[in-house]
């Protein structure tokens, strides 16, 4: 029998490949693959076809090669192990597969070989099959490699998660336990649950250290994958191990939701053109300098109707700028910054004399050609400006008297960042497209992704005119979340827009609001939309019973905890409820990929509701309570 030792370079997928992949990088519990070529020799040996009958008992039957295996496991001195299952497809991008196959801890080394077929068994399971056809996907296609680890009993498990699956929101979540990590998975538990930054304190199981220990690694990883991640992991005599790493297969994320829980913690009234504001996010975000690590800061800006006022609100979980990219800059960091946004200040006016010389013999195609090298450019300092003036409070103590002047000089000189240049330029397309509109109104309503679609033609004019006239009548809001499809984006739906308003108004007068639960209870939706769902229920008060055989559809399924093996018979419900369980076990996965609407975590739901009752579940303010007829 083959056997790859953890940290072998292999190209191996699942969740062995993962963890072969970061071996020497992180905290792994020591273990070994046995790759997918064992079970193909076994199929072949043993003369077993992936579309015969009873291959359940064949595989349990099979003959199957060990004796390497004890003897590598008995001479490292492995007294017990977890054998895992981990396939190909497992652990990627648009396939969880969170619990379907099976794994076994607590196995002694003379009980191996049965859960390694164990594990093979768990591929021609019902659950595995709905899943399969559910993603249109053929178990041939599956590569099913073993990982065997040394057993580890921690001190305390859980799971994280780099952004909030829920709602999208850009926060680090946590779930832990002081029991094993199987239990938390499989949502037999109600976990402890960390927001990070928010909780960063930490409390009576973890502590501030290790929250700050979980905040690292995750950021490492997230790095690493260029993707959002989840992990399993546990804490051991203090050290963090790592135990599971896969990507987020689904991110439920609601705009008018986010806005509604974010901490908006600043505010400042504004005047800001939506062109200057939109061309100064643009350097931000998409021009970021590539010495800042972390991701942009959050911000929202209000514009109400007819401009009688704006106000823009900072995410104060957020900060501008890491810890990373702030210790790796100097003072001469800073003024490299600031000479190369001096540098770049006189090519856009040497631009801008050849734009106006361009304008005046009116040659279009070259009139546009260098107003795209003026935004690319005025996006650049803007750049530069965001990582000087991030730099410049935290920095402040190893700032010379000299260094500190030459940033004041530079913060009032206006010159640098907002050019005259744009008047002629908004003055010439107007004439162009023949768009009879003052020009302060086109700077004030236009964005700036907006000018370069309509010199591309891309964007006709009568379409701007349209939005330009809404925003100036209706408002808006100018969204800049780390959230990809709101960055930099403008937002001109009504309900959004109020919501954003009575927000701003709630925190800026510090009046937040708890909601009274009546006649019923409150958990944790796994993610949320603007929809109220009401219907008959049924409940279930033991596990053991066989979900297949009762009337389910169309209703709302109460429950102590869904299990891998109920996935075929959940897409039959409206929606579920459960006693235990996080967001992040298994079931809430499988709720999120399948768009259930699930409330998890209320404790007494099966004591509390009775089949037949009418429930009402609120997936926003996360309630569910009997509905009176």
């Amino acid at each position: 029998m083959e056997i790859i030792e953890l940290g072998t370079k292999q190209n191996l997928k699942g969740k062995a490949g993962n963890l072969n992949l970061l071996y020497h990088d992180f905290s792994i519990v020591r273990g070994i693959i046995i790759p997918n070529k064992v079970f193909q020799y076994f199929l072949k040996q043993n003369h077993i076809s992936l579309s015969e009958n009873h291959i359940e008992e064949k595989i349990k039957n099979g003959k199957l090669e060990t004796k390497n295996l004890i003897e590598y496991l008995k001479k490292n001195k492995y007294q017990t192990v977890i054998v895992r299952s981990s396939v190909s497809l497992e652990d990627q991008d648009h396939y969880a597969f969170s619990g379907q196959f099976d794994s076994f801890p607590n196995t002694k080394i003379k009980e191996v070989e049965q859960r390694i077929k164990d594990c093979w068994i768990s591929l021609f399971k019902s659950n595995i099959h709905s899943y399969l056809n559910e993603k249109r996907m053929k178990t041939t296609n599956i590569k099913f490699d073993i990982l065997i680890q040394e057993m580890m009993i921690s001190d305390i498990s859980g799971i994280a998660f780099s952004i909030n699956p829920a709602n999208g929101k850009q926060e680090i979540l946590i779930e832990a336990t002081k029991e094993q990590c199987k239990k938390l998975v499989e949502g037999k538990i109600i976990p402890y649950t960390y927001h990070l930054p928010k909780d960063k304190e930490g409390d009576s199981l973890l502590t501030k250290e290790q929250l700050s220990i979980i905040k690292e690694n995750v950021q490492k990883l997230k790095n690493i994958l260029r993707k959002e991640i989840e992990i399993e992991f546990c804490f051991k005599n203090s050290t963090f191990y790592l135990f599971q790493i896969r990507p987020i297969t689904s991110i439920h994320f609601s705009l008018d939701n986010y806005i509604k829980e974010g901490y908006w913690c600043d505010f400042k009234n504004n005047n800001w053109q939506v062109f200057h504001r939109s061309l100064w996010i643009l350097g931000a975000t998409k021009y970021k300098n590539k010495r800042i690590h972390n991701e942009v800061t959050e911000d929202i800006t209000v514009y109400y109707p007819k401009n009688q006022k704006q106000i823009r609100g900072f995410n104060g979980n957020i900060l501008p700028l890491d810890q990373q990219t702030i210790i790796s800059h100097t003072e001469k960091d800073i003024m490299i910054y600031i000479e190369n946004c001096y540098k770049i200040a006189k090519e856009i006016h040497q631009l801008s004399k050849e734009v106006k010389m361009e304008i005046e013999k009116n040659e279009y195609q070259e009139v546009i050609k260098d107003i795209k090298k003026i935004i690319d450019k005025n996006a650049q300092i803007n750049s530069y400006e965001y990582l000087v003036n991030s730099l410049t409070n935290p920095l402040q103590k190893v700032l010379s008297k000299n260094g500190r002047k030459r940033i004041e000089e530079w913060k009032n000189n206006q010159s640098i960042s907002y050019f005259p240049i744009y008047q002629d330029i908004f003055k010439y397309i107007s004439t162009y497209f023949k768009i009879e509109m003052d020009i302060e109104k086109l700077l004030m309503y236009t964005h700036v992704e907006e000018l370069i679609d309509l010199c591309n033609q891309k964007l006709n004019k009568e379409t701007l005119i349209k939005r330009i006239n809404q925003r100036e009548k209706n408002g808006f809001v100018l969204c800049n979340l780390q959230n990809k499809k709101y960055q930099n984006k403008i937002i001109t739906k009504k309900e959004t827009i109020e919501i954003t308003k009575k927000r701003f108004q709630e925190l800026e007068q510090k009046n937040k609001k708890e909601h009274q639960i009546k006649n019923g209870m409150k958990g944790s939706s796994t993610f949320k939309n603007d929809k109220v769902i009401t219907g008959e229920c049924v409940v279930i008060k033991d596990n053991t019973v066989n979900i297949s055989k009762l009337d389910i559809e169309g209703k709302i399924l109460v429950c102590p905890i869904t299990t891998a093996k109920d996935v075929e018979y959940l897409k039959k419900v409206k929606a579920i409820i459960t006693d235990y369980g996080g967001i992040l076990c298994h079931a809430a996965i499988f709720s999120r990929e399948f768009n259930i609407p699930c409330l998890m975590g209320c404790e007494i739901a099966t004591e509390y509701f009775k089949t037949d009752d009418i429930i009402t579940y609120d997936i926003n303010q996360e309630i569910a309570y009997k509905k009176e007829i």
